[in-house]
């Protein structure tokens, strides 16, 4: 579907002006709060789509163990996600 594809460029092109904005936020004002929120996109993004990536195309890995490396990937990355959020959550107090 071509509405799939338009809303994956979006996502990305929308991602990386976040995450590009704070580092930027980060570098110039040295404010974590950007920091943090740029970690938890990058975390639950990108990271989790390149190691989805190498586990689909590891050829030594039985369908079931890239079936649980997946779980894993993604239980990772959502723990991580929750954790730079719930910094965010901490620091703006």
């Amino acid at each position: 579907m071509e509405i799939l594809r338009v809303f994956k460029v979006l996502n990305y092109l929308l991602g990386t002006t976040v995450v590009v904005s704070a580092f930027y936020t980060y570098v110039t004002k040295n404010e974590t709060i950007p920091l943090y929120v740029a970690l938890a996109i990058i975390a639950a993004g990108p990271l989790e789509d390149l190691l989805i990536a190498y586990i689909n195309r590891s050829p030594s890995l039985s369908p079931g163990d890239k079936e649980q490396y997946k779980k894993f990937v993604d239980s990772t990355t959502s723990l991580t996600f929750l954790v730079l959020l719930g910094l965010v959550v901490l620091e703006s107090n």
